[in-house]
């Protein structure tokens, strides 16, 4: 399975979801940006709708808060 269906099995998808970038950080610590898109007053707004810290333990996604907490 790939990191990004494991992020969309803890957290919802965003509806207006454009694409998301896993970025390996090191070992199997990840930062994964989610990308949204809308249009408002004819013009397409793209932005980073949500990121997460990751990390793997064995295959399971761990999602870690900012302040480090384990979520």
């Amino acid at each position: 399975m790939n990191i990004e269906n494991m992020l969309f099995k803890q957290v919802s998808k965003p509806q207006n979801h454009l694409m998301t970038k896993v970025i390996k950080l090191w070992d199997n610590r990840y930062r994964i940006n989610v990308c949204t898109e809308t249009n408002e007053d004819n013009l397409v707004k793209r932005k980073i709708s949500s990121s997460y810290f990751c990390h793997l333990n064995d295959d399971k996604l761990v999602i870690v808060s900012p302040s480090g907490v384990v979520i």
